[in-house]
């Protein structure tokens, strides 16, 4: 048995635990605590420099940007320290959209959901490549995808669910599928340009890049309509409503169709876990078209069978690839 002495011994001659190798549940506590540290470290700031104007919210955005990119650099294996700069990111994040709105589109009629949203877009593009982090890359990913989204609907017909309707006509069928395709079609373009090229970058090196923005692509198109459009998603899953949904309750399928070309995106690149989110947004969309849809409980049985069969085509066709 030792003795306390040679087990110090030992332990000094143990080699340094690397970062990959941490236990998960040691990662989460550290980056529970950075979560927190970061909060109230963005709070603090906050109050300090009080960035009532637009002029001022981007001069915070950029230091903390600029703060979080240093962190990033300074520790790219730390739990803490990335979560903490992820933190002051996403502060930075909504301090760069105040500001640009309120220098862009304060005291103007043109503003409204759709310049927001594209100005998220532009910011979200922007960081995806200047911040040395996966998550970080993967979570822009996703908030692009839903800002692009976000811009196309409210850009081209909709309006905010707590607005006034009550004028607006129905939606056309050839404007529901096109303002879906234009959605997310550019998502579905560049995941399956990723997954075609994935033996080049994985050659060239690019993996710390083209990996986290597969990863953030898959997520964005597997959950599509419930991400870019939550509120108006869950209103749904209840009763139809009649004219207002219209041709809108094919998006949810439209959706659980993409759902699995994103499964079929992560089982290429090998993302076990990928594949069981996307399953998970596959069975929601279903859901959310099962009660969107204004049908019978006959015509919706029908489509449910339909629907599974899709599925288990879709499954015999993975099983069947070497």
């Amino acid at each position: 048995m030792m003795t306390a002495d040679e087990l110090l011994e030992v332990l000094h001659k143990a080699p340094e635990a690397h970062a990959s190798e941490r236990p998960w549940y040691i990662g989460l506590l550290l980056g529970v605590a950075g979560w927190f540290a970061g909060l109230l470290l963005v709070l603090f700031v906050g109050a300090v420099i009080h960035p009532d104007s637009g002029g001022g919210a981007l001069f915070t955005g950029l230091v903390l940007l600029a703060a979080a990119w240093g962190l990033f650099r300074a520790d790219r294996e730390g739990a803490f320290v990335s979560q903490l700069a992820l933190a002051l990111s996403i502060a930075a994040q909504f301090a760069l959209l105040f500001g640009t709105y309120e220098i862009l589109f304060k005291g103007s009629h043109q503003g409204g959901i759709a310049p927001i949203a594209f100005i998220a877009l532009v910011i979200q593009l922007a960081l995806v490549p200047v911040m040395p982090n996966g998550l970080h890359r993967t979570m822009c990913t996703i908030f692009a995808c839903i800002a692009w989204a976000i811009f196309v609907r409210y850009g081209l017909w909709d309006q905010p669910f707590w607005s006034d309707r009550k004028g607006q006509p129905p939606l056309s069928l050839g404007m529901a599928l096109a303002g879906w395709i234009v959605a997310w079609a550019p998502a579905a373009g560049a995941l399956y340009l990723l997954v075609h090229k994935e033996p080049a970058w994985m050659a060239a090196g690019r993996q710390v890049m083209a990996r986290p923005v597969a990863t953030g692509l898959i997520l964005g198109l597997a959950f599509a309509t419930i991400i870019s459009h939550p509120f108006e998603a869950f209103r749904l899953f209840g009763p139809a409503e009649g004219p207002r949904v219209g041709w809108l309750a094919l998006w949810p399928i439209l959706s659980a169709l993409a759902s699995l070309g994103a499964l079929a995106a992560a089982f290429a690149l090998g993302g076990r876990g990928l594949m069981g989110l996307c399953v998970l947004a596959a069975l929601l969309h279903v859901s959310h078209f099962y009660y969107a849809i204004g049908a019978s409980l006959l015509i919706k049985s029908v489509l449910m069978l339909v629907m599974g069969a899709a599925c288990l085509a879709v499954a015999r066709h993975l099983r069947a690839k070497p």
